[in-house]
């Protein structure tokens, strides 16, 4: 008969998952800046062409009509200078809020969320590290997956609602709470933070099952695990 996995070896284990999980967040977070750099050097190699460009027209208008009045060269300088750095600020570099992962396609909500989620790193307490590491591991496990399957159906529906609202809806709630209350027992003699850490890692463990299920191909059994998350977190904290 099959030994089951003992406590400690499951802790062993999943620590072994975060660990790996920091070395693939140190290399994405190195990828994302280098992305970074590449959208500013783009947006600020435009400023400089368009700069360019005011002047060329500038000089060009001066030598057909035999010279620009003082005002005018003044008025096209300063017009330079505005697009130059109007352009070398705008458009932003982009960054995905909760409210875009429920319009993200399939393929791309797993990243989309990773990627939040990882913004919201800071606003975190420093005990949902491990957990907010964990989902990034099955985020990535189930990325690929989600390339697959059925936009429309069921399964998908369950996908969306707990990557695109759960996961939002727990973090954005936390970050609601005035910092001083944080870590203050409420109902139930939980803190906030207590409760945020007990939430990211009940989301991690459904995104688990979820990458199990699309690999067993159990879409039936994917679809109805959006309820037991409601009856594990989302309604004990209403209780609370």
């Amino acid at each position: 008969m099959a030994q089951l996995p003992t406590t400690g070896n499951r802790n062993a284990v999943n620590q072994e998952i975060i660990r790996a999980a920091r070395r693939q967040r140190a290399a994405r977070l190195y990828n994302a800046r280098k992305e970074r750099w590449r959208f500013r050097w783009r947006r600020l190699r435009r400023a400089f062409l368009a700069l360019f460009g005011i002047f060329i027209v500038a000089l060009t208008a001066g030598l057909i009509l035999g010279g620009l009045s003082f005002t005018t060269t003044v008025l096209t300088t300063l017009l330079a200078f505005a697009v130059f750095i109007v352009l070398s600020i705008y458009p932003s570099t982009p960054r995905v809020r909760s409210e875009h992962l429920g319009s993200a396609s399939l393929p791309e909500l797993a990243g989309s969320t990773e990627i939040w989620l990882e913004n919201r790193r800071r606003a975190l307490p420093n005990a949902a590290v491990d957990a907010v590491d964990m989902i990034g591991v099955r985020l990535e496990q189930l990325a690929p997956q989600l390339a697959t399957l059925e936009d429309t159906g069921p399964a998908a529906r369950e996908v969306r609602k707990l990557l695109s609202e759960h996961l939002p809806s727990l973090v954005d709630s936390y970050t609601r709470i005035p910092p001083e209350l944080r870590n203050k027992p409420h109902a139930g003699g939980t803190t906030p933070s207590q409760q945020l850490v007990e939430g990211l890692g009940v989301i991690a463990g459904q995104i688990e099952a979820m990458s199990l299920d699309l690999s067993r191909n159990d879409l039936d059994a994917l679809a109805t695990r959006g309820r037991f998350l409601e009856t594990k977190y989302i309604d004990a904290r209403g209780d609370a």
